[in-house]
């Protein structure tokens, strides 16, 4: 309904402005046709000194008959099939057609408005019979101009008469309907084009409308996050802190060096956590929190893999490193870019589950940004994970929260740069984080 109405509203307006602009160049064109014969005719008056001849009242002086003469040669002009001389008070002086000689029409606008002075050239289609001095007209003549020529007194202070031009040009009636039909055509151009621009308006604006909706959606999705983050803050971290507590006693004591390196994993778990935590509760900050700090991205590769070095050998999973000798320092938390890594391999190791190969590597990128790469040779993704990927909340896992991605995209984008997921050429998944660089 939207869009039938808004049609309607874009032609008719476009459809009365062509009207208006074809019918000012048909009156311009034809109101320059009429001024020239209005001054013709008018200089012919003033040589000849003829206004007593329309005021019915001849001076000593007046050329009449040269007037009439010339007059006569006027309706023998190009394409001027009859022509009419008006005196003062309406009476047909003259015609080309002797029949009308002496008559006077009644509720005659135009010869009116021309005893005022006024030119209005028109365009007639011939209704033989409307009009009484329409009458006696040729036959082939069904589309004509008239006009009705004010004559002016010699020091052009009063109007003493007026002559009437009926003209069939074909060249300017041609052009006159081809400018009509040009403004209709151009006006329906216009239209679609008019039309189409403002559609695509509206539906860009519908499309950023819907994605700030699924954003402002996301938001609050990630604001309920934030506040679970602060709730298993405040539960886990007396817990955790009490366990590296006794992990940090254990290690004092007389152990073996196996036992020791369990321990040691115990205390950097509980950091780990530590960190997981402090990441979620950063989620929930109005500014871009680490954004000032410097990470090495080739040691939160290392790290990262330290943390999977088990997984990866249980699933027999191959890591390729292909790092550049670039710029690899970017600006952002360590601890939040190896958050986001660490959720790009913990799913990408989930979706191997017959082992295969992870290649890692990292680039410079364009405008100053390193683009670090995870490209597995997993299943790949279907299109409804792909259209879900980065909603809070939703997961193609048994276990999942389905909040690891949607989070990880938002330290992507509060530190500057941005993460996107895509299948491979081939096969797998291909992930690539865009970090801001560090001078």
């Amino acid at each position: 309904m939207f869009v039938v109405t808004s049609l309607t509203a874009i032609f008719a307006t476009t459809a009365i402005l062509s009207t208006y602009l074809a019918s000012y160049m048909t009156s311009q064109m034809m109101l320059r046709d009429a001024q020239v014969s209005m001054e013709f005719l008018n200089s012919i008056v003033r040589v000849e000194n003829a206004n007593g001849y329309f005021l019915g009242e001849p001076a000593e002086g007046d050329n009449v008959a040269d007037t009439k003469e010339l007059i006569v040669h006027v309706s023998r002009l190009p394409d001027v099939f009859r022509a009419n001389v008006y005196s003062f008070d309406g009476e047909v002086l003259w015609s080309s057609d002797k029949e009308l000689v002496g008559r006077t029409f009644d509720d005659n606008h135009e010869l009116e408005a021309a005893m005022r002075g006024e030119l209005h050239p028109e365009v007639v289609v011939v209704d033989r019979g409307e009009k009484e001095e329409h009458v006696g007209l040729p036959d082939d003549v069904e589309e004509f101009i008239e006009y009705y020529i004010p004559i002016w007194s010699a020091d052009g202070s009063f109007v003493v008469g007026a002559v009437e031009v009926y003209k069939a040009p074909a060249s300017l009636l041609a052009a006159i309907h081809g400018t009509v039909r040009l403004a209709r055509i151009g006006a329906i151009v216009a239209g679609i084009i008019l039309f189409l621009g403002l559609l695509l308006v509206v539906l860009y604006a519908t499309r950023i409308l819907r994605r700030q909706e699924a954003r402002l959606v996301e938001a609050e999705r990630l604001a309920v996050v934030g506040e679970m983050a602060s709730a298993v803050a405040h539960g886990l971290r007396n817990p955790l802190a009490a366990i590296r507590s006794c992990a940090e006693l254990m290690d004092e004591d007389d152990l073996p060096d196996h036992s020791r390196d369990t321990v040691q994993d115990i205390v950097d778990q509980v950091d780990r956590l530590e960190t997981w935590i402090r990441s979620f509760l950063v989620r929930t900050r109005s500014d871009p929190g680490g954004a000032g700090d410097t990470a090495h991205v080739d040691v939160i590769v290392q790290r990262s893999l330290r943390n999977f070095d088990a997984q990866l050998r249980k699933r027999r999973i191959v890591v390729e490193l292909v790092g550049s000798e670039g710029n690899s320092v970017a600006k952002g938390g360590s601890n939040e870019i190896e958050q986001v890594l660490n959720t790009i391999l913990s799913n990408a190791i989930e979706a191997m589950t017959e082992g295969g190969t992870i290649r890692i590597g990292w680039a410079p990128a364009p405008g100053r940004r390193i683009a670090l790469t995870v490209a597995d040779t997993g299943p790949g993704l279907s299109e409804a994970q792909l259209r879900n990927l980065f909603k809070p909340f939703q997961t193609s896992k048994a276990a999942g929260l389905g909040v690891g991605l949607a989070l990880g995209r938002r330290i992507a984008e509060r530190l500057g740069g941005s993460l996107d997921l895509r299948n491979g050429a081939e096969r797998g998944v291909e992930a690539t984080l865009i970090l801001p660089a560090r001078a």
